[in-house]
């Protein structure tokens, strides 16, 4: 039952907004996301005490404001993405303006296999928009959700967009992985979660988070060029899509992971409504944090 009421919810939501105009969705997402914030007190209350840890500056009322607007932020961008899963996958090319793409053009003439580093930053999902307008070749490596469901309605979602998803630890990744690099095309990897693989402790926001090493260890083992690739929401309600220059990596897979995250601190840095400040980046901490853990004076 409680399949169906969500496939239900998802194909009723998303007829609903396919058939609203571009703007009249993203306002129905801003009332999502306003229904989310008041029906989600634990939610709320740790994307407030996150932005405390980055942004300690700031008095507790603004910090308010700015987890409400990132509250707003990923309701409209829920909206955005079933607006665009009712149209045709062209349709998303035109609400994002592409920066930076001959960075990408340069890569290829090299042979150079190419990594997309990027983040849960703005409708990060609308990367996949370079597919279509750039011939961008793109593929997301992305753990599988814990509900089967939803992770096939987001399996579903990039691949209208035109990215493939490659399940992470899945029999066939490894092979689906270079079958992409190998006809010229890109890997994305996300790496600003706290998510059950392997990881290290480098910085984020000045304190230590555990951070996937898979992105490091792959662009080091493949001579990948990694292009830090950020969507962002604009003003006008449309989003740019920036592909930066490819980052000199350390030979080091801690020191290069901690480059990687560097790069992605630095756009949330510039949009900070734009991330998802209610996800647990710090819920795990480092042995030396632990309370049973021996006193530099022992």
């Amino acid at each position: 039952m409680r399949s169906a009421l969500l496939r239900g919810g998802f194909a009723l939501a998303t007829g609903t907004l396919g058939r609203l105009s571009w703007s009249s969705a993203q306002r129905r997402g801003r009332n999502l996301g306003d229904l989310f914030w008041y029906l989600g007190p634990k939610d709320r209350k740790r994307a407030h005490e996150h932005l405390g840890i980055a942004f300690p500056e700031l008095e507790a009322d603004a910090r308010l404001r700015l987890a409400r607007s990132c509250f707003r932020h990923l309701g409209t961008s829920l909206a955005e993405l079933l607006h665009l899963r009712a149209r045709p996958p062209a349709e998303a090319g035109k609400k994002v303006e592409v920066v930076g793409f001959e960075t990408i053009e340069h890569i290829r003439t090299t042979g150079q296999p190419i990594l997309v580093l990027t983040g849960h930053c703005g409708n990060w999902e609308l990367i996949s928009a370079a597919n279509g307008t750039h011939g961008l070749g793109l593929a997301a490596m992305a753990r599988r959700n814990d509900d089967p469901l939803l992770d096939q309605q987001i399996v579903a979602l990039r691949g209208h967009l035109g990215t493939d998803t490659i399940a992470r630890g899945a029999s066939h990744s490894s092979r689906k992985l270079l079958s992409t690099l190998r006809r010229g095309g890109a890997l994305a990897m996300l790496i600003d979660q706290d998510i059950r693989t392997d990881g290290v402790w480098v910085p984020f926001f000045g304190r230590l988070a555990h951070t996937p090493l898979a992105a490091a260890h792959l662009a080091l083992r493949l001579g990948a060029a990694v292009v830090p690739t950020f969507a962002e929401r604009l003003e006008t309600g449309s989003h740019r899509v920036t592909f930066h220059p490819p980052l000199d990596l350390s030979s080091d897979a801690t020191e290069a992971t901690a480059e990687m995250t560097l790069a992605i601190e630095q756009q949330i840095r510039r949009r900070p409504e734009q991330w998802v400040w209610m996800h647990r980046r710090w819920r795990r901490r480092p042995p030396e944090e632990s309370p049973d853990a021996p006193s530099s004076a022992s």
